[in-house]
């Protein structure tokens, strides 16, 4: 079992080198995502506190949904509080822009350092090359 005040202070100390920008809800960013085991325990935690389905689509439903991520309810992400990394990043990265963040990019300095750090917390919970999305897996 995992602590998740722990993996919960180590995610927030992380989460904070990442600028803030006010987002418009456009939710152009908002389709599949992927997250890490880390992440997951928190996620998981708050899904089950909050009565909240960990909802996973096969292809064809995320097509049938215009690519949307399936936490995205009502106009608005039911997961907010503990949205993966690759959310927060959205619109601070050259990889993941957004037309309403006016701060640009975050420096590739801190983007190394944030990786780096992520790393080492995942590490740390046994998470390296682990990880989840919002997709069903399918055999091929």
């Amino acid at each position: 079992m995992f602590d998740i005040e722990i993996i919960k202070n180590n995610l927030e100390d992380i989460y904070q080198q990442i600028p803030k920008f006010e987002c418009k809800h456009c939710h152009k960013c908002c389709g599949p995502i992927i997250w890490f085991k880390t992440e997951e325990i928190l996620m998981e935690d708050y899904m089950k506190k909050h009565k909240i389905e960990n909802i996973k689509w096969t292809n064809e439903e995320f097509h049938k949904n215009e690519m949307k991520c399936p936490f995205l309810k009502n106009d608005r992400c039911i997961i907010y509080p503990v949205r993966p990394i690759v959310c927060r990043l959205q619109g601070n990265t050259p990889d993941l822009p957004c037309r309403f963040n006016k701060n640009g990019f975050m420096s590739k300095e801190s983007i190394k350092k944030i990786k780096k750090d992520f790393y080492e917390l995942n590490k740390k919970f046994q998470g390296i090359n682990m990880f989840y999305s919002t997709r069903k897996m399918t055999k091929i």
